[in-house]
This record gives C-alpha cells, structure tokens and sequence, in this order.
C-alpha cells in the first residue's frame, strides 16, 4: 500500500563531507557500510541468497538480501525496493530470477516508520554503494526496481543520484516529490501498473508517468495494485 508523506523533506544541515550529493537527499558517502554477514539464506546451481546488513542513514541498520550469480566476471546489478510495510524478502522472487539471469540484486528492509522520504532515499542510495563497490559488480551497469512506495523512491532516485542507468518503476504514485524528481533523470526508465489498481488512483499513476522526460517504456496490465 503507500503511504501519505510531507512533499517538504527538510533541508540537510550537515553532509559530513559528503560527495553524494543531491539536495535534502544529499549523505556523507565516506561513512563505513559496516556490512555484517549473516550467513546463506539460499542456494542454488547458479545463484546464492546471502543475508546480510549494513549501515544506512543515520547510522541504523539496514537488513538486505544480496542475491549473486555463480558465474565469474562482473554483472550488471539491480536493487529492488519493496513497498509501504515490507520488508526485505517482498521482492526476492523477481531479484532470484534476474540473478539466475547473470545480475547481482540486492533487496533491502526500508523503515516503516519514515515521516519523509529522506531516510528511504538514503538507505536506497547507500545500497547502491554496497553494489558499488562489488568487484562483482559492474558500476556502470547499475539499475533500480521500486514497487509503489518503492516505485516512489525509485522515481527519486532516478533524478538525485546520477548512477542508475535504469529504473522500474511499477505501481508508483505521482506525488509532488516524485515527480519533482523524476524529470531530472537521465535513466531508462520503465513503467509498469494495472488498469484496477485500488491504491493508487490512476490520475496519480498517469502523473508520474507524464512527469518522465523523454519517452519512457510504460506497461498497463489488466490488473489490480499487487503486480
């Protein structure tokens, strides 16, 4: 489901040095990710799911599930971000899958109780550092996939943080903060929502699709909000 948010995320006082910057999304990049390993969650011929966390916006724990191919090289990689109330293991079905494809993905637990977007923008920024810095990982193939409240953050991110080169954006509503972002992006980007969605209304589907620059990939399915 989404959640209502105050368009005015406040202004960041303090950067600590940062170099990720982006306005009231901007965050202090040097900080350690502090990642700890919490062993194997999965496993299989061409993929393991590996459970760990790392250090997010305010120094609180972010839980994550790093999906990696078995094949050696360095992948394109991609994080998927759940929507209002979720948690880490929402969207590891379609992350296993496009491991099982060659992509490191990485799933993460956003906080339930964010008063503004900040904090699920700034999680989702210092995911894209622990991707960033996989040898595994090939940096200038990153790409996020958000699912309503994540597709909000998602559309943020596609404007505030130059590294995506693709963002999915499936169910997102188009609030002013979304779309205030999403025009400055220079990402792919994709838009996937049903025709019944019952959350999201679809004038705010539709805003947030007309606020892309250029000419998005958009899909409609014969569907409700859970696509």
């Amino acid at each position: 489901t989404e959640r209502g948010f105050d368009p005015r995320d406040p202004p960041l006082t303090a950067c600590g040095g940062a170099h990720r910057s982006a306005g009231p999304f901007a965050y202090d990049a040097s900080a350690p990710l502090a990642v700890r390993a919490e062993g194997v969650y999965a496993t299989a011929p061409r993929a393991a799911v590996r459970a760990l966390s790392f250090r997010g916006a305010g120094s609180t724990r972010v839980e994550a599930y790093l999906v990696v191919p078995r094949a050696p090289g360095r992948h394109p990689a991609v994080l998927f971000l759940h929507g209002s109330g979720g948690t880490r293991s929402d969207r590891i079905g379609p992350a296993a899958k496009l491991a099982l494809r060659g992509v490191v993905t990485l799933t993460i637990t956003e906080p339930a109780a964010a008063e503004t977007y900040r904090p699920l923008v700034v999680d989702a920024r210092r995911a894209l550092d622990l991707l960033d810095a996989r040898h595994d990982v090939d940096a200038s193939r990153l790409g996020v996939v958000g699912f309503s409240l994540g597709g909000q953050i998602a559309a943020i991110l596609a404007g505030a943080d130059p590294r995506p080169v693709a963002v999915g954006v499936i169910a997102g509503r188009g609030t002013d903060v979304a779309r205030y972002w999403i025009r400055r992006s220079r990402a792919r980007l994709y838009f996937q929502a049903g025709t019944e969605d019952e959350v999201v209304p679809h004038a705010q589907l539709l805003a947030l699709m007309h606020a892309a620059p250029g000419t998005p990939k958009i899909s409609w399915y014969t569907i409700g909000h859970t696509l």
